[in-house]
């Protein structure tokens, strides 16, 4: 399938495969499936969060239903509670450090039009 990534569903912040340049900030977080299932964990940019498939949990045709929260911003919300996750732009992995710190600084974006924005300003995809 190849190497792919969401946004949280409650910043709009990238979410990274693990280990990210030894940076954890983006990459733990809670998978939360249509059927009410959570999973908890890192994720590690093939669709496993904490060593648990999301495949073997959810149809791999049905991915796209799948919400991400990075698990410091997850407070409890339930799958109904939280907006998509959008797709991530750079897959996961492939953006420059300089774009990673914006959005530290930043700590959420309003939507995910505004981390489209971001991505393509500090991203470093040219």
């Amino acid at each position: 399938m190849g190497f792919f990534s969401k946004t949280c569903a409650k910043t709009h912040l990238p979410v990274c495969a693990a280990p990210f340049k030894g940076d954890d900030f983006f990459c733990d977080v809670v998978a939360l499936l249509p059927n009410g299932k959570k999973i908890v964990g890192t994720y590690d940019g093939y669709g496993n969060v904490g060593g648990h498939s999301l495949f073997d949990n959810y149809a791999d045709d049905h991915f796209d239903l799948v919400k991400f929260v990075l698990a410091h911003a997850y407070k409890g919300e339930a799958y109904a509670d939280l907006g998509e996750s959008g797709r991530e732009m750079g897959q996961g992995f492939f953006m420059s450090q300089r774009f990673l710190d914006y959005c530290k600084k930043k700590k959420s974006f309003k939507d995910y039009v505004e981390y489209a924005k971001a991505f393509d300003k500090y991203a470093d995809w040219n």
